[in-house]
């Protein structure tokens, strides 16, 4: 085991090169954070001066804001002050001029179109001008408030997965990082990664001590850091409530004892929800004035031409539809369409249950299922030109968890569907993830036509721009998941017999269900068939490694890992 638990050091050290590789092309979400870090550099929370920067912005009472909570942001703000009071504003444009006067592809288009810049050319060039001076600055801020998360979350994920399914913890954290929508959004200034790993940490926390004797100060800081988590996505009050309610829900804790518990990690979630509160009052006036309040739908001359863009219901939020819930789970980018080894988590969690770990499994199984019914009722179920539905991310370390047992009962097939799933998201990051179509297949035609890779650290120092310029990444993603995966040992290789059948029943799935009656694009199939390929090279790799390995030893020692953790009451 402390072999096992050493390997996680290295597996994730290779990680964060890959992730903080990637120097990200600003979209509305980054830049709207970006306009609100500006805005509180100058003591105010209204971002009037950089509006057209943004698209995720509100109106109220004559200014705009972010529609963004403030919880990225002012995480990072410190590295944010201490940048600026630094003149990297400067230094973060002389290496972007240095970069693309190199060769380097433009971080924001020159020529954007006009009609969300008030119609002027002038206005839309000064602001994309902008917005790409401020990529290497928004990357930099990036490594704090997402990939230090990032890693924090992966190691939760580690220890979590060994608890259920000792030896498996690093392999299960690895395929998280890399096989997952963690990768590409561990290299976009987005606040999901840190949301997910406030409410993760606050399951972990409420885990240990439902094990344990009563601990009160346990609750209340889980309870805190699941209103945190509130701070930084307002959707994550529904983790809060599932994991209060798993918190709540002790074994012979009596109705006094439940009254106590739940007063003590409603504390803490009221704690960790007053920086929201007070920044709500403090830039509109009312605690209770939430950022999307107002949000701006249709820009024009004035720049707010329509509001209301998620007036509709609760704050966009109505009515669960079945056929966007169908969408996010098996559309072209569903979540199990180009990531399916979640579906190999999810039979994990199952096993979770069966083998004793009840209240764990059936507090990620509600927190799944109430997070597919709110994303399938809200107006924009994928978020815009995501890779994948993103406002899922909160469910993934949690469902994480039973790839531990996937590993352990279910090694070749779990292989071959991580290594697919990394593939799709390797090449999502590759190119420019934020995608506003149905068809995965556009990262492909962008890599083959040459026209449009993300940029890297090597295209700010002026050393390589485009594919040699990004490719590093992948094979850094490669090894990452490598390291991960060879703490398995020779029992990667059990059931390899199975993988062609499994490998080909995801690949038709993946190619007739998002639309049963027209065929994906051509770029698409050929990314299903790359990505099925080498699925199958990889557990053929391992398989081969067994058996020169079962072949130098006459009397194997039994794994470690075929162990079965205890049975314990749910």
């Amino acid at each position: 085991m402390h072999m096992l638990r050493k390997a996680l050091l290295p597996s994730l050290a290779v990680f964060a090169c890959a992730c903080a590789f990637v120097v990200q092309s600003p979209g509305w979400a980054q830049t709207s954070y970006m306009a609100l870090g500006k805005a509180l550099w100058h003591g105010t929370a209204q971002i009037d001066e950089w509006h057209w920067e943004s698209h995720d912005i509100a109106w109220s009472d004559g200014h705009y804001y972010s529609v963004k909570p403030p919880g990225l942001v002012l995480a990072t703000f410190p590295l944010y002050a201490g940048l600026r009071a630094a003149g990297a504003q400067e230094l973060s444009h002389d290496a972007r001029i240095r970069a693309e006067s190199g060769g380097a592809s433009p971080w924001a288009a020159r020529v954007p179109p006009i009609a969300y810049y008030g119609y002027s050319r002038r206005q839309a060039i000064a602001a994309r001008t902008a917005i790409a001076d401020d990529a290497p600055m928004t990357w930099a801020l990036g490594l704090l408030g997402v990939l230090a998360p990032a890693l924090v979350l992966l190691v939760l994920v580690a220890r979590s997965a060994d608890r259920v399914a000792p030896g498996t913890g690093t392999a299960a954290a690895l395929a998280l990082g890399t096989a997952t929508l963690v990768l590409p959004f561990a290299t976009l200034y987005f606040s999901h990664v840190l949301s997910a790993l406030l409410a993760f940490a606050a399951f972990v926390i409420a885990w240990r001590e439902r094990d344990g004797p009563p601990r009160h100060g346990r609750l209340a800081l889980a309870g805190l850091l699941a209103g945190l988590a509130i701070v930084c996505e307002y959707p994550l009050a529904i983790a809060a409530l599932v994991v209060g309610l798993y918190a709540l829900a002790r074994r012979g804790a009596g109705i006094a004892g439940l009254v106590r518990r739940g007063s003590t990690y409603g504390a803490g979630v009221a704690a960790g929800v007053a920086p929201l509160l007070v920044y709500q009052w403090w830039a509109f006036g009312s605690p209770l004035h939430m950022t999307y309040a107002n949000a701006v739908a249709k820009t024009g001359m004035s720049g707010h031409d329509v509001l209301g863009l998620n007036d509709g219901g609760f704050f966009g939020i109505t009515a669960p539809r079945l056929v966007d819930g169908l969408s996010l789970l098996v559309g072209g980018r569903g979540l199990l369409t180009l990531t399916p080894v979640l579906v190999m988590a999810a039979a994990g969690v199952v096993a979770m249950y069966r083998e004793g770990h009840r209240a764990e499994a059936r507090a990620i199984g509600a927190l799944t299922l109430a997070y597919l019914v709110y994303n399938a009722g809200y107006w924009l179920p994928f978020g815009g030109g995501s890779p994948r539905p993103r406002f899922l991310i909160p469910i993934l370390p949690f469902l994480a968890i039973g790839l531990g047992p996937a590993w352990r009962r279910w090694p070749a097939q779990t292989l071959a569907l991580a290594v697919i799933s990394a593939t799709t998201m390797v090449t999502a990051t590759m190119s420019y993830p934020m995608i506003g179509v149905n068809d995965a297949g556009v990262w492909l035609r962008r890599m083959l036509d040459g026209s449009l890779y993300q940029h890297s650290v090597l295209d700010l120092a002026g050393i390589a721009h485009g594919l040699p310029a990004i490719l590093p990444f992948a094979v850094l993603v490669a090894i990452a998941l490598g390291l991960g995966v060879a703490t398995l040992g020779r029992r990667l290789a059990l059931g390899a017999g199975r993988v062609p059948a499994t490998v080909a029943v995801w690949a038709v799935c993946a190619i007739v269900l998002p639309r049963p009656l027209q065929l994906p694009s051509q770029e698409a199939i050929m990314l299903i068939v790359g990505a099925g390929a080498a699925g199958l090279l990889a557990v053929a790799a391992a398989r081969l490694v067994a058996q020169r390995g079962a072949s130098t030893q006459h009397a194997p020692a039994p794994l470690a890992l075929e162990a079965q953790p205890a049975q314990r009451p749910g």
